[in-house]
């Protein structure tokens, strides 16, 4: 099951940009956030409802045997034509157990574009590096220590005023032999601050 109790929480901040204060806009609390998803889970895998208690989003359940399991979190945000944004967020991961485990990521779109991407490499070897624009690999105890903080801060301009559509996108890659046949990573993560800069 890939659901555990973080008991210890590594805070090490990677280095980032500086957001500014000048002005802020106004993120939904996680309740404001629509959710969809597709695949397949394993059953019991889950964990208890999100967020923690902390306020980070896991995604903790298990991918399948037979695909991947992909879960959507986004909420709309009002922003001003030609404005760049600096958008604040902190992750942790967990590389799960039992293993072998499969590995997981997490993007996040702005507008429907990529602009950051964290992911993790399971015991085989496997990576669940999605492509793309800005991709990080995650800490975990395969390359340091699970529920280590690492906040990070990306920038989007806005082409025009009005609502953006945000969203944080998991993927839990299918359970198999070559990927990890026992339990998939977990990935968390804070709901973003936006400043314009």
């Amino acid at each position: 099951m890939a659901w555990s109790v973080p008991v210890v929480a590594a805070a090490v901040a990677l280095p980032h940009a500086t957001a500014s204060t000048a002005c802020a806009v106004a993120v939904p609390s996680w309740s404001g956030w629509s959710s969809g998803n597709t695949g397949t889970f394993t059953a019991g895998t889950c964990g208890k409802p999100q967020p923690e208690s902390n306020g980070m989003w896991w995604q903790w359940c298990d991918a399948s045997t037979t695909s991947n399991f992909t879960l959507s979190k986004c909420a709309t945000v009002s922003m001003v034509a030609g404005k760049t944004y600096s958008i604040t967020f902190t992750t942790q991961a967990n590389r799960a157990n039992p293993l072998p485990d499969s590995p997981a990521n997490l993007v996040l779109t702005i507008g429907g574009t990529q602009v950051w991407g964290g992911y993790t490499v399971g015991s085989t070897g496997a990576s669940g590096n999605p492509g793309g624009t800005n991709v990080h690999q995650l800490t975990t105890s395969g390359n340091g220590s699970n529920f280590t903080d690492q906040t990070w801060t990306v920038f989007y301009t806005a082409p025009t005023t009005g609502d953006v559509l945000i969203c944080y996108n998991w993927t839990a890659y299918q359970r198999t032999s070559a990927n990890g046949s026992a339990s998939t990573d977990d990935i968390g993560t804070s709901l973003p601050v936006i400043n314009c800069t």
